[in-house]
């Protein structure tokens, strides 16, 4: 028999209701093939149970194994090239992941599990300073029953990803548009995209902070490197508060392992939060499905998840 539950226990599962209906309008306003691209998210934890695509591009599926076995197919690929001679990467990608937390982390109420993103250090953990590991752990503690604004994901609250974590989020498109200056990117989730300069400009100054930070790409033989500086600083990584200062250095490499599928690996650079770099990467897969487009993700209209997350009494 199914006790109702009461007083705290009572708050905080409305709380995580709250948290789930902000989830459930994200997704109820996407696109029919974003639902698709939702259900292939629970890929990752299909993986660790058995279940699911065993590979990617002939590659063991999970990011950390993956890594390695994609840096050796990469060599041997030739990747299309566009009209102005670079790599051609246009067209839809996802990673089929959520990434709830960029850990290793077990299956829970609120979460999915998943293996961890992060290829080095080898053990698979944010080098966190002392005081930096505290307040991680202090928000994945209550960021489903927060006490105040900052243990609310910020994406509950419909603040943009940022850098990296905007880049496992939904489908997103690259756009390479013939002898421009830019690569784009068009991402379903929360309206977001990056316009990155190609053309060796300086960063923007230290007193400009974006929730995308500023970013800056290069070409490397067939890798596309992109520097991301200017952060706010109020980005999570994902949603047990992961997280770096405004003072991060990211630095993105994204290379064609076939024609199909990208290796993406992000380094993060944060001496005031981090005892060392660390590096980050998982494979995105090209979306065909046939007369695919990005539809508007409607977030901020009706979102009721903050307002029921804090209430104190909620009902």
């Amino acid at each position: 028999q199914l006790v109702p539950p009461a007083g705290k226990e009572k708050t905080m599962l409305a709380r995580k209701n709250g948290f789930w209906f902000a989830i459930a309008v994200g997704v109820a306003l996407s696109s029919p093939n974003s639902l698709a691209q939702e259900r292939e998210q629970q890929q990752p934890a299909e993986q660790a149970e058995g279940r699911g695509p065993a590979t990617i591009a002939g590659c063991p599926a999970a990011p950390v194994r993956f890594y390695p076995c994609a840096k050796e197919k990469i060599k041997a690929f030739i990747p299309p090239r566009t009209a102005d001679g670079t790599p051609d990467f246009q067209g839809y990608w996802n990673a089929n992941r959520q990434a709830f937390n960029i850990e290793a982390h077990e299956a829970s109420f609120a979460y999915q599990g998943g293996p961890t993103l992060i290829v080095d250090p080898s053990d698979g953990q944010v080098p966190y300073q002392p005081w930096a590991a505290t307040k991680q752990s202090e928000r994945a503690d209550k960021t489903l029953d927060p006490p105040s604004i900052e243990f609310l994901d910020p994406n509950a609250q419909c603040f943009l990803r940022g850098v990296p974590r905007q880049m496992w989020m939904m489908d997103y498109q690259f756009v390479q548009p013939p002898g421009s200056a830019f690569i784009f990117t068009l991402h379903e989730q929360n309206h977001a995209y990056r316009v990155i300069p190609m053309d060796g400009r300086p960063a923007l100054g230290g007193s400009i902070r974006k929730w995308m930070g500023d970013s800056r790409g290069r070409w490397e033989g067939n890798t596309l490197v992109i520097e991301t500086t200017n952060q706010n600083g109020r980005e999570w990584l994902d949603n047990v508060g992961n997280f770096y200062s405004e003072n991060a250095h990211i630095t993105e490499r994204i290379t064609m392992v076939d024609a199909d599928t990208l290796l993406w690996e992000a380094r993060i650079e944060d001496p005031n939060v981090y005892t060392r770099p660390w590096t980050m990467t998982f494979p995105l897969r090209r979306n065909k499905t046939q007369g695919f487009q990005l539809i508007e993700f409607a977030c901020h209209e009706g979102n009721k998840s903050p307002e029921l997350q804090l209430r104190p009494d909620s009902q």
